[in-house]
């Protein structure tokens, strides 16, 4: 009974954390026009924004004329890249990528330290553009751009609602290896190291055979298909045996055939571990949040509907 409490408060202060994990707005910085009467070479731009970037550890890597890639490696934890793009007038900062900056390319948000590292760069890179000459053109228009979410239509705009009766006794097909979601925020120990991607398929198909539907295996399907397209969006491991394990795992996925939707969905799970959880490893309890989410989609699939939250949703968003 301890344990079981032990682990449904690790569980649950895991929720907690990341129902308080603040995130923020991507924003790009544009410096286009800060420089304004001064002769100074285009060396010397690209050198004062080294210097700067390197007065608070940002590393630099010179792609071409014009164009810097700069990355900080935070605590050995926390990678940012952007890229710095610049000439004799100015000079702009963009997000190119990051790591274990809770980064979401669907939302385009990030950590909120992000922007602030952001803007310490900046400044240190006009300190650096004093030293050369440069005053700072003040009458200029100095542009932060929020990075606007992609629209979730794009992707579905293209589908037309069908009624889900219409696929009753067909065969579903989905691929046996589950596919990451673009711009994931996956650590790669995860990837390397764990078969989450392959546990999943296995899972859906399963549970889904259990209740008597027909899903078979495709890694190429056909727009005469019934296709389940599924991904992996996020996976999470914290803590670990005789430590308590965090695990989560969050999903999204749509049944479609040509362009006809017959529902989509988007699901979670998180994990302690279970009984006897002391004693597993890392990738044997985020095994256990998917065995759990292909019993989630395997449900739905009886019933399919649109815009369904299962398993832990809830509590995560």
């Amino acid at each position: 009974m301890k344990k079981t409490s032990l682990i449904t408060g690790l569980v649950l202060a895991f929720l907690l954390m990341l129902s308080g994990c603040k995130s923020t707005t991507v924003q790009n910085i544009d410096n286009s026009g800060y420089i304004s009467g001064s002769k100074v070479t285009t060396k010397k731009v690209e050198r004062a924004i080294q210097k700067g970037a390197m007065r608070k550890g940002w590393s630099t890597k010179r792609i071409k004329t014009g164009l810097l890639e700069a990355k900080n490696n935070v605590r050995g934890k926390h990678l940012v890249v952007v890229n710095i793009a610049y000439d004799r007038k100015g000079y702009k900062i963009s997000y190119k990528d990051s790591r274990n900056m809770n980064y979401d390319a669907g939302s385009n948000t990030i950590h909120k330290n992000y922007n602030k590292w952001i803007a310490n760069l900046e400044r240190n890179i006009n300190y650096e553009l004093s030293q050369i000459g440069v005053m700072g053109n003040t009458s200029a228009t100095r542009k932060v751009t929020n990075i606007e979410p992609k629209s979730s239509a794009k992707s579905t705009k293209n589908y037309k609602k069908a009624d889900s009766s219409a696929i009753s006794g067909k065969t579903i097909y989905i691929r046996n290896i589950t596919p990451y979601s673009s711009g994931n925020r996956i650590a790669e120990n995860i990837k390397a190291e764990c078969t989450i991607n392959e546990q999943l398929a296995t899972f859906i198909k399963k549970f889904a055979q259990e209740q008597g539907l027909k899903v078979e295996y495709k890694n190429k399907p056909s727009s005469k298909d019934l296709f389940l397209d599924v991904k992996i969006v996020d996976a999470i491991s914290r803590g670990g045996a005789f430590r308590g394990h965090s695990k989560f795992t969050s999903i999204e996925g749509r049944l479609v055939k040509g362009n006809k939707s017959y529902g989509s969905f988007k699901a979670a799970r998180v994990s302690g571990g279970g009984f006897w959880g002391a004693y597993k490893g890392s990738c044997a309890v985020l095994g256990r949040t998917v065995e759990a989410l292909g019993k989630d989609v395997a449900l739905w699939l009886y019933s399919p509907m649109d815009n369904a939250r299962l398993g832990d949703t809830g509590y995560i968003r």
